[in-house]
């Protein structure tokens, strides 16, 4: 297939993200205990992260057995859609301690749903560069959830009493 490096790429770099989940757990506040907001994190950025890898290299045996790059973008476009979907399915509900502020969620759900439509559009268009493109938007989610994790490093959490080199 004409996209397979590209693909088997974004899986590699996919991996190497759910592998910052581990970052994360070592670098916590509370080495006794999670807090709702990066247990959220630590289980979107695996579950996103092994996600797309999978979807990825799926790509490859689909390809081997159908021979057919539209057919496979096809496949690869529903899968992307049905992973979309199931995320915004997953967090209807929105927890209010993880979506802080509110509006979080809503760019959120509205990204989810934009990226759902695509893969959708893209099942009758089998364009490969926007395949590509959704499967990118996708891999932002790993990256951008960590990306905040590190930004927030260093910042005393809000209600945690302020230790002796912070005061």
């Amino acid at each position: 297939m004409e996209g397979q490096p590209f693909f088997t790429s974004i899986a590699g770099l996919a991996v190497s993200l759910a592998g910052f989940g581990a970052v994360i757990a070592w670098l916590r506040d509370d080495p006794s205990g999670w807090d709702p907001v990066n247990l959220w994190r630590v289980k979107t950025i695996v579950r996103h992260a092994l996600t797309i890898a999978f979807l990825c290299l799926t790509l490859v045996p689909i390809h081997t057995f159908t021979q057919d790059a539209a057919t496979t973008i096809r496949i690869g476009s529903a899968l992307g859609a049905l992973f979309a979907s199931s995320d915004m399915w997953r967090f209807r509900d929105p927890d209010p301690v993880v979506w802080q502020p509110r509006s979080s969620w809503h760019v959120f759900m509205a990204a989810s749903g934009l990226l759902a439509l695509l893969g959708l559009v893209n099942i009758a268009w089998a364009s490969l560069g926007l395949l590509q493109a959704l499967i990118l938007a996708v891999l932002t989610s790993p990256a951008g959830i960590f990306s905040n994790f590190v930004r927030e490093m260093g910042h005393r959490s809000v209600g945690r009493p302020a230790g002796p080199s912070e005061e």
